[in-house]
């Protein structure tokens, strides 16, 4: 009976590892509208882009972490990521990112959702506080 506890904890923490987090919908639209240059797109789900003639490409990305920031009843999140980056001159970079999502207004019937404000590398340093 015990190891078939074992077992089955085992499973469920497997499986939680596994399961997407809330944010990875919202950066995947993200950097394909980016790859895509889709402006239309991005509107909707960002302030900002990753550029790809500057920036290079993203194909895919782990999330490595999530910190909320407080912002006086605002909802932000930074969201640690690392991914393959196919930067302009071609070759393919490993890179930590941390983009900042902040929870924006309701709009079209649907309920408020996250969009993307910024990004930047994860050596550069804390982004400034939120006004």
């Amino acid at each position: 009976m015990i190891r078939v506890l074992s077992v089955v904890v085992a499973l469920a923490m497997a499986v939680a590892a596994c399961s997407s987090r809330d944010e990875e919908p919202v950066l995947s639209e993200f950097f394909s509208a980016s790859r895509l240059r889709d402006r239309t797109a991005l509107q909707k789900l960002a302030r900002t882009a990753f550029d790809p003639a500057t920036d290079g490409i993203i194909t895919s990305f782990s999330i490595t972490g999530v910190q909320t920031i407080p912002a006086g009843g605002r909802a932000i999140e930074e969201v640690s990521i690392s991914a393959p980056v196919k930067v302009p001159s071609g070759e393919t970079l490993q890179k930590n990112l941390v983009v900042t999502l902040e929870r924006g207004v309701s709009g079209g019937g649907a309920g408020p959702r996250w969009i993307v404000t910024a990004i930047r590398d994860a050596a550069a340093g804390p982004s400034p506080p939120p006004r």
